[in-house]
């Protein structure tokens, strides 16, 4: 009878390699769908019982909420293929389950494979390849495993090794992962590092307000064929013509929360075209793209597909996690798991700048990191109460 940690660490060798190389691995032979169905298995196998922490407890409404608009979609959708094509949201997140089950064996594993992330890393980082063998910013995850034990100045080498990485592989994503890590670093506490979080969402909120005229120019003269409009866009305004790529991430943010308002407040659901203005590269794929497209922000496209719920139960998650991180930080380090909190977060901003949770390419590597981490804070409480127990009953130390 095969081992229960050989399973396990065959599907973190499927994961590593679905990271490293999700173009290959994902589009070749369905990594993300294999790691998905894991995860189904592992949570059927226990009888669909799941643990009661909030995290894990969030992640189970989520699915149940995808439920919905899969049944609600079924007669909103404008055909099977395209409902299919969107499902991948609602499916992905059951990769949750793997990590949250496997998670006992992740050190183990880590500890095996670490002196050849360190040789690969090592090489690569500074002698870029194709993305086929090193992705361009989905790497950052597994930066944080390069280190046996957190010290007083791993965030800061890790800092260092993004910001190299970004200039490697031409990737902004990853220079901003490195930033995020210096703040993280230099911020004391989850109070001003809320307070930052809330400044800055006010701050792109006013702007967003702004900024819609120049953004509503993009209907005037769109065209599949040609950049005239996204250009008549930034020369609108000179924060607009800073950057190209920059400017239609606001086109499309605009789409999703704006044009399609008030029916993003329940969700457009699977099956339904989501865009109206976007770039083409592949004229071969147009049909696809208006349903198929991310908003290059994974959580505002997961909110016009699954409408204001999601955006509490994902609110919900982040914040359990930032209070988890910053409150119990010194155990996390003494324990070798403040690496999981630093690879969710490297995810969470590619998340933030990329289509990740709607597309296979990265979504079962968000949800099983995830995983990983929900059962990490399960766990620091679980030992917190037995602390506790403890001292209120000391007869029984």
């Amino acid at each position: 009878m095969v081992k229960k940690k050989t399973i396990a660490f065959f599907i973190f060798g499927i994961t590593l390699l679905y990271i490293i190389s999700p173009w290959f691995f994902e589009r070749k032979l369905l990594f993300n769908e294999a790691i998905a169905l894991s995860g189904f298995c592992l949570i059927a196998y226990k009888r669909f019982k799941f643990s009661n922490d909030p995290i894990s407890l969030a992640v189970v409404l989520l699915i149940l909420w995808g439920g919905v608009h899969l049944l609600v979609s079924l007669v909103r959708m404008d055909s099977l293929y395209y409902y299919l094509r969107n499902s991948v949201i609602w499916y992905s997140a059951f990769a949750f389950f793997t990590g949250f089950f496997c998670f006992k064996y992740l050190g183990l594993f880590v500890k095996k494979i670490r002196n050849f992330l360190r040789l690969y890393v090592g090489l690569f980082l500074f002698a870029p390849i194709s993305k086929f063998l090193f992705e361009r910013f989905g790497m950052a995850t597994l930066f944080p495993a390069l280190f046996k034990n957190a010290g007083r100045w791993t965030l800061a080498i890790l800092a260092v090794i993004n910001i190299v990485y970004s200039f490697t592989y031409s990737s902004l994503t990853a220079m901003i992962i490195g930033f995020v890590y210096l703040l993280l670093l230099l911020c004391p506490s989850y109070r001003l590092f809320k307070q930052l979080v809330f400044l800055f969402t006010i701050s792109f909120i006013v702007f967003f307000i702004y900024i819609q005229p120049n953004l509503n120019i993009i209907s005037q003269h769109y065209r599949y064929e040609n950049t005239v409009a996204i250009h008549e866009v930034m020369n609108s305004n000179p924060i607009l013509a800073v950057d190209g790529n920059s400017t239609w991430r606001l086109v499309l943010w605009k789409q999703v929360i704006v044009d399609h308002f008030p029916a993003n407040l329940f969700g457009i659901g699977f099956g339904t075209p989501m865009m109206k203005y976007f770039p083409v590269e592949d004229y071969s794929k147009l049909k696809t793209l208006p349903y198929v497209i991310g908003a290059h922000n994974s959580f505002i496209y997961l909110f016009g597909r699954l409408g204001l719920v999601y955006l509490i139960i994902i609110g919900y998650i982040y914040r359990v996690i930032f209070k988890e991180y910053f409150y119990h930080k010194q155990y996390y380090y003494k324990n070798a798991q403040v690496q999981i909190f630093w690879s969710f977060f490297a995810l969470t901003i590619t998340a933030l700048f990329n289509p990740s949770l709607e597309s296979p390419i990265y979504a079962a590597g968000y949800w099983m990191v995830l995983g990983f981490l929900a059962k990490a804070i399960q766990e620091r409480r679980f030992v917190h109460d037995q602390n506790n127990y403890q001292f209120e009953n000391p007869v029984l130390a």
